[in-house]
């Protein structure tokens, strides 16, 4: 194999290596203090702040062994490859040193590339995108909103 061969296949499989080893988006959390609750009104608040914004419930909830609770897929579907998306919230609780808690929330989002039927759940090609921090900052605030009017009762 002559040197000019061998630096066209070596640059080959390095492109191929390149485009097959796709990484996955690092987790976006958004971070915001809010006053102490016991956690069945923090899971009420959460709950309800994912329905309202259009997140479905999943079972079991909370999970009290992580402090987490996370909401199934909200899906928004488009006539073209790329432009249909599906998101899911996660919220942690943790104590704070103040002496109230910490919430982080994430929303994770996954764009769809079926080329064929982009409209078809059923034919759905699913692949990570970045996490949206804009949605995470807005349910933080709907969280801290409903956490910060139930304490001043």
């Amino acid at each position: 194999m002559t040197i000019s061969k061998f630096a066209v296949a070596v640059s080959t499989a390095l492109l191929i290596a390149g485009t097959s080893c796709r990484s996955a988006p690092e987790s976006r959390w958004v971070e915001g203090d809010a006053p102490t609750v016991s956690r069945r009104v923090l899971w009420d608040v959460t709950r309800n702040a994912f329905e309202r914004e259009g997140f479905p419930q999943v079972a079991p909830g909370f999970d009290p062994a992580t402090r987490t609770v996370r909401s199934g897929w909200r899906t928004e579907l488009a006539p073209f490859s790329g432009q249909g998306f599906r998101e899911r919230a996660w919220v942690k609780f943790s104590p704070a040193d103040t002496g109230g808690i910490v919430l982080e929330v994430r929303v994770e989002r996954e764009v769809n590339k079926n080329l064929a039927r982009p409209l078809n759940m059923q034919y759905a090609d699913w692949e990570e995108a970045r996490d949206s921090e804009e949605r995470a900052r807005f349910l933080l605030q709907v969280i801290k909103g409903s956490l910060q009017y139930g304490s001043a009762r």
